[in-house]
């Protein structure tokens, strides 16, 4: 049996796997809160890879507030880009995979094909970061291929779910509410349900052995506005809360974020014949799971 520990696991993602976890039998889970396992202190995991002896590492340890960064950056890289550093020669050393999540935010959404037109993201493009967030989650990118532990680096976007902080919770909560809400509608992206992307994972996991670091886009198929996800759900909960589209300019943040940000999953639908449901059918799947635990 594999042994999978799971760093992070009172975040969002982290939550998602322990959500998920009863259905993987073929894997033994050690899902380690900051205090068990905080990838900061390099002293730490030494100690605790030598004593789980873990077959892979998830890490879905981040630091995850992109307009907070901007007035945090020493802690933004030292969380997404120092730690990912000393975790990847870590994992080398001892011979143990690494699975380690970045970010659409890496990209600036400046990207134009020769038409003209925005096309989502695929590995191959140009990394141009416009926030610190981006930024940091980049350098832990780089850092971890240039060491080249096994493993991958699975890219996604605007994750949700049930659990934690996040846009999807928040909307709907709000809506139930029937507060009038203000939502952005010129930044474009790649919704995520997180316990879908925890699933696909442990079925690469389950498929193949990586000998060194692979970069993947691993998102939601299609894309959509910010407004567009706040219409679903107001859809879905049919009630008739005022929905004013705003730019991002009417929104006050201290993070600039790419008008543009969809990510192409195509290599990974290609190389292992696995890819994410529509947006939409995953955001039903979420809402669901939410009005299950009013």
């Amino acid at each position: 049996m594999k042994h999978l520990l799971i760093t992070g696991a009172m975040g969002q993602l982290g939550q998602s796997f322990t959500a998920i976890a009863k259905q993987w039998p073929q894997f033994q889970f050690t899902f380690a809160d900051k205090k068990l396992a905080d990838i900061t202190n390099q002293l730490q995991m030494a100690a605790l890879l030598r004593q789980l002896k873990p077959y892979a590492v998830i890490n879905c340890a981040a630091f995850t507030n992109v307009d907070l960064a901007e007035q945090q950056p020493e802690l933004a890289y030292a969380v997404n880009a120092t730690a990912v550093e000393q975790l990847a020669q870590l994992c080398r050393e001892t011979n143990t995979l690494l699975v380690h999540f970045s970010t659409d935010y890496v990209f600036s959404g400046r990207q134009l094909d020769a038409g003209e037109n925005q096309t989502p993201y695929t590995e191959q493009d140009l990394a141009e970061p416009l926030n610190v967030y981006g930024a940091s989650k980049l350098a832990g990118e780089q850092a971890m291929l240039n060491i080249a532990p096994a493993g991958l680096i699975l890219r996604s976007s605007w994750l949700y779910s049930a659990f934690g902080h996040n846009f999807a919770r928040i909307i709907y909560n709000k809506i139930q509410q029937g507060l009038p809400l203000r939502v952005v509608a010129d930044q474009i992206g790649s919704p995520t349900y997180a316990p879908e992307l925890a699933a696909l994972c442990l079925k690469l996991l389950s498929a193949d052995h990586f000998a060194t670091t692979q970069l993947l886009h691993c998102a939601g198929q299609g894309e959509a506005s910010w407004y567009q996800v706040a219409q679903e759900i107001q859809k879905y909960t049919k009630q008739q809360t005022t929905l004013t589209a705003i730019s991002s300019n009417q929104w006050q943040s201290a993070a600039t974020r790419p008008s543009y940000s969809a990510l192409s999953s195509q290599q990974l639908q290609k190389q292992f014949g696995l890819s994410l449901p529509a947006w939409q059918q995953s955001l039903v799947t979420c809402l669901n799971k939410m009005g299950q635990s009013d």
